[in-house]
């Protein structure tokens, strides 16, 4: 709990970090260029350096914390599920492969460990950024961030549903792959029978249904992991085309500073990896 506890305030200043140079390039533009200051080129630029390094060095601290959170899970989950094998009946022993109960404790655990150590970072970091992004968009120009902000929603309503039947189908790859496995394990282990009784092309036909089917399953679930990937990519270019045509008939209006605009590009840019983990996770 103490790590999460300083998870989040690393998180906190990692996101006004994010934010900042954001800021800086605004004022770049439309004050040190625009006005030839060298000084206020320096500063500004000087304040840029300085976010973009504490940000490196606080993403460098999330991880390093994320790994400590998931690793410390990890150990005490392995040692609290070989605990309990242990002590199972000898029934469960008889029934059960020694493959699956070694897969259990070295491989199986991994994932969820990994989810322990990201599942208060993830959220909360990319969450919070996404806000801030968004705030600063509004403040920068609300119409055009209402327009650009807008493929958002309909992303949300597209991806989830791509990515539900994306987990379908891999639920159906698992559990298929865990039968093929054990299908080659039964041929190997029972060798001497198939020898025995000459039963090659038999196990041969019944090998290949499962390979085929096995095929099958992993077309589908391919094909709707690449259609969450390629909807998000679309969505994802369709924003900087938005800026780019409405803030460029703002920008040669008048109604918007062209170092407004440099900002909004690049925060819109930015957008797009929180937007991703959060898809991801």
């Amino acid at each position: 709990l103490g790590w999460q506890i300083t998870l989040l305030g690393v998180i906190a200043v990692a996101v006004f970090t994010r934010v900042l140079p954001l800021e800086m390039q605004k004022r770049i533009v439309n004050q040190a260029i625009t006005l030839r200051n060298i000084d206020l080129l320096l500063l500004y630029c000087g304040y840029y350096l300085a976010a973009v390094l504490v940000a490196s060095a606080c993403k460098y601290l999330i991880n390093t914390l994320e790994t400590l959170i998931s690793q410390r899970v990890l150990a005490r989950m392995r040692a609290a599920l070989y605990a309990h094998i242990i002590t199972l009946p000898l029934s469960f022993f008889r029934n059960t492969q020694p493959g699956t109960v070694v897969n259990a404790i070295a491989n199986e655990l991994v994932v969820p460990s990994n989810f322990v150590g990201m599942a208060m970072s993830t959220p909360v970091s990319n969450i919070l950024t996404l806000l801030a992004f968004a705030g600063f968009l509004f403040w920068l120009n609300p119409l055009l961030a209402a327009v650009s902000l807008s493929i958002y929603p309909a992303a949300m309503l597209v991806i989830p549903f791509l990515q539900k039947r994306a987990n379908i189908a891999n639920k159906s790859r698992v559990d298929q792959a865990r039968v093929f496995s054990g299908r080659i394990a039964e041929a190997i282990s029972g060798i001497h029978e198939i020898h025995g009784n000459g039963t090659y092309r038999i196990e041969t036909r019944k090998f290949n249904k499962m390979v085929e089917r096995l095929r099958k399953i992993r077309v589908t679930w391919s094909l709707y992991r690449f259609g969450v990937k390629s909807t998000n990519n679309l969505f994802t270019s369709l924003g900087p085309f938005l800026v780019f045509i409405l803030g460029g008939y703002l920008t040669i209006k008048g109604q918007l500073e062209l170092g407004s605009l440099v900002a909004f590009l690049s925060a819109q840019e930015k957008l797009y990896d929180p937007w991703k983990e959060l898809i991801e996770f």
